[in-house]
């Protein structure tokens, strides 16, 4: 028998049963609530949101996880595992969500033209009334929109609408429905549009503070992604000189495609060896990256790649740059 470390984390607050036995609650993000167990054998979670929001409602629900081998899977959508090698594994706990549906309310009436009225109704989901002079279009927005507003237009003898707002979270919103049917839904922090342009520029939260900016151009009919390239939010992007810091920063860079940042965080050496094919390839293509925080291993990262398996590379570090990156094989 192999004994297996899982330990689970939630965004959401919810309280754990583990094969009937109370597990503990999860508060915060940054809390863990962690078990060992022999392989094989299967375990039944059951999870009990402890707090839920007036629009979405999270029910309770109960997943099968399955411990074979040095292997941990689930057949539930709600729970993400990623496997941390070395017989650790991380289990992200889901909502389990519902939309609370009730007698649908009128919201907003906006006139995009004459011979076009937009009806906004609330039934726990925004739903547009487009009604033209001959037919009547709906449409379900993917979350609730405030300060909605609409501008139509014709070009290249096609009827244009846009409709914009602002998210819970203050996103820009912006909708281009393309002779009455869909050809974008945008989320952004910034959005600016013209009759055959739209640009959007989307923050990263990075050490750095980077932004992707979107070019969207009309082309015959519709709207297709034209360039994508990152920006700097500020003048001069931050360099942390935090040894503990630096290994995040640089994976940060590499992600997004900022190698001459990234390269600011290696060593002369380094940079000299490494050319930019290699230094891609050298990582792959990783989703997203996690602080190998189950092992007391200083300056070393967990790339997280497709199906949640990881990579764990340990980084060397002299003079607050990076002199070694090394794949260690924890299996």
């Amino acid at each position: 028998m192999q004994n297996i470390t899982i330990h689970f984390i939630s965004d959401f607050q919810v309280l754990l049963k583990l094969n009937s036995q109370n597990l503990g609650t999860l508060d915060a993000p940054t809390d863990t609530l962690s078990c060992e167990c022999d392989s094989p054998q299967k375990l039944i979670l059951e999870v009990f949101p402890i707090n839920s929001t007036k629009s979405i409602f999270s029910i309770p629900y109960m997943a099968e996880i399955f411990v074979d081998k040095n292997k941990v899977n689930s057949l539930s959508n709600f729970l993400e595992i990623t496997d941390f090698n070395d017989n650790v594994f991380e289990v992200k706990v889901l909502p389990m969500q519902i939309n609370l549906c009730y007698k649908k309310q009128f919201v907003k009436s906006l006139k995009a033209s004459e011979n076009i009225i937009i009806n906004i109704f609330d039934d726990g989901l925004y739903n547009l009334e487009i009604i033209t002079k001959n037919k009547v279009y709906n449409y379900t927005l993917s979350e609730k929109i405030t300060d909605i507003n609409c501008e139509y237009f014709l070009e290249n003898n096609t009827e244009f609408l846009y409709i914009t707002g602002k998210t819970f979270l203050k996103q820009e919103f912006l909708l281009v429905l393309s002779n009455f049917f869909c050809n974008l839904e945008l989320f952004a922090d910034l959005i600016e549009c013209s009759h055959n342009k739209i640009t959007t520029l989307s923050k990263q939260n990075d050490i750095a503070k980077h932004g992707i900016v979107s070019v969207y151009v009309l082309d015959k009919n519709e709207f297709k992604l034209k360039e994508e390239y990152t920006v700097f939010l500020d003048k001069t992007p931050y360099l942390t000189i935090d040894p503990k810091i630096i290994p995040w920063a640089f994976a940060e860079c590499l992600n997004i495609g900022d190698l001459k940042l990234a390269r600011k965080y290696l060593s002369e050496e380094l940079n000299i060896m490494l050319d930019d094919e290699h230094l891609k390839n050298f990582f792959g293509d990783y989703e997203e990256i996690k602080w190998n925080c189950y092992k007391n291993m200083a300056n070393t990262l967990c790339f997280i790649y497709k199906e949640h398996k990881t990579k764990t590379y340990k980084f060397e570090i002299d003079k607050n740059k990076i002199t070694n990156i090394i794949l260690l094989e924890l299996d």
